[in-house]
């Protein structure tokens, strides 16, 4: 008899052993299978994320593009009307004062600007201009001009004043997306200084940018943009940035640039290369801290079906594998919930809602499955500490990485230790 007990002890044990390697493979199968669902949440965030930009491409088409200002110059000519080359002034002082504002287009909220920008140039002639060029110049083949990204920006006509003497509307021509116009070059070529001020009712979205055309280039601007972004070739010497708005000052010299005071015809597309600016938006993120977050995503379902795992052997109560499909299709949900609160409120409230409805509803599940509420608060508490957890890892990118890995390495530790006491064989005698 003690035979066949035993017999029947080796028996009952390699039946468990190979129930408990089953049952990891078919986890294992299920994680597989549950890449398709995280497959399509990726796409669904791409292709709300490109709804967006195709929204704001639109909103932005119809109120005006983000915005370059490049002038005022001189541009001078041959006789087949193309630019020979550029005469940039010596000074150029801008001053920039921008209001921004919503628009909106279904659900999205889009930010543009509308602005004064004032340029105060002044030119004289430099020491590198060689003889022909200055013939080219008496011979009065030239035209002032500033040239922006559109003139669908512009609300109203610009305003023009050379040497104190303001230009009437139909002196002031535009061709492209230039502002051109003549003056009196006499002064100046006898050795003298020419000054010219230029007003322009400019309106915008997303950034705009200036080129620093004068041998010294100064841009102050005040905007009531609270979050401003700077951007391009040049920093601000200078920046406040409040609640109510900022302010910076710009200070760019010649010898910063990569283009002399006199730029021929060959090389003015390298002025573009040191353009500077700022971006008057209010971030809207939602969709990139999808993306972030969904990265995250087989890492909850693998600790959720590990804890669901370790669960069933401790209390001996086993789950079928649709079980846990379902529990892996509630943490993928997860995602989808996210992403659609996350389009009409903050991203916080809108993780917090969607956090807690996926952990109360596994907890509520693995309670009804295990006829225990106590593992049912457990399940539910640990996933919302997960939860948590990766919200934390969203929001400091710079440390994600370290806090990442050792908050991992504390999970991999608590598994460890509770996996000690699990009999996974069943050999232990009671």
């Amino acid at each position: 008899m003690e035979a066949n007990i035993q017999e029947n002890n080796g028996l009952g044990t390699e039946s468990r052993r190979e129930r408990t390697g089953i049952k990891l493979l078919v986890i294992a199968m299920l994680c597989i299978l549950l890449l398709i669902p995280w497959f399509f949440i990726r796409s669904l965030i791409d292709e709300r994320s490109s709804t967006e930009s195709s929204a704001e491409e639109e909103v932005c088409e119809k109120w005006g593009s983000a915005q370059t200002v490049q002038g005022p110059v001189i541009k001078v000519y041959t006789g087949k009307d193309s630019t020979s080359f550029s005469l940039l002034p010596e000074r150029l002082d801008i001053t920039v004062e921008a209001a921004t504002r919503e628009l909106s287009r279904g659900i999205y909220d889009f930010t543009v600007y509308d602005a004064e920008v004032v340029l105060d140039a002044q030119f004289t002639l430099p020491p590198s201009l060689t003889a022909t060029q200055r013939t080219q110049l008496e011979r009065n083949c030239w035209q002032m001009a500033v040239d922006l990204s559109s003139l669908k920006g512009l609300t109203d006509n610009p305003s023009v004043c050379v040497d104190g003497r303001d230009l009437a509307v139909q002196e002031v021509t535009f061709e492209g997306s230039r502002i051109m116009w003549r003056a009196d070059l006499g002064a100046m070529l006898e050795g003298g200084t020419l000054a010219c001020r230029v007003r322009l009712p400019l309106r915008g979205s997303h950034r705009i940018d200036f080129a620093p055309m004068g041998n010294t280039t100064t841009v102050s601007m005040h905007s009531n943009c609270a979050t401003p972004s700077f951007c391009g070739n040049f920093l601000p010497v200078e920046r406040t940035v409040a609640d109510t708005g900022f302010d910076a000052q710009w200070r760019v010299l010649a010898i910063n640039r990569n283009f002399a005071q006199v730029v021929d015809r060959s090389a003015w597309h390298t002025t573009d290369d040191s353009n500077f600016g700022v971006e008057l938006r209010h971030p809207v993120e939602q969709y990139l801290q999808n993306e972030r977050a969904v990265k995250y995503a087989y890492l909850i379902v693998l600790l959720t079906f590990a804890v669901v795992f370790f669960v069933e052997l401790r209390r001996e109560r086993p789950i079928h594998p649709v079980q846990y499909l379902l529990i892996g299709i509630a943490v993928m949900l997860f995602y989808t919930l996210l992403l659609s609160f996350s389009e009409h409120l903050s991203f916080l409230v809108a993780y917090l809602i969607a956090s807690v409805m996926t952990a109360a509803l596994i907890g509520f599940y693995m309670g009804g499955i295990m006829r225990s509420r106590k593992v049912g608060a457990l399940i539910g508490g640990m996933l919302a500490v997960l939860y948590a957890f990766i919200y934390i890892l969203l929001q400091i990118e710079s440390y994600a990485l370290l806090v990442g890995s050792v908050g991992l390495f504390a999970v991999l530790a608590v598994a460890m230790a509770a996996s000690r006491r699990i009999d996974w064989y069943g050999s232990s005698k009671k």
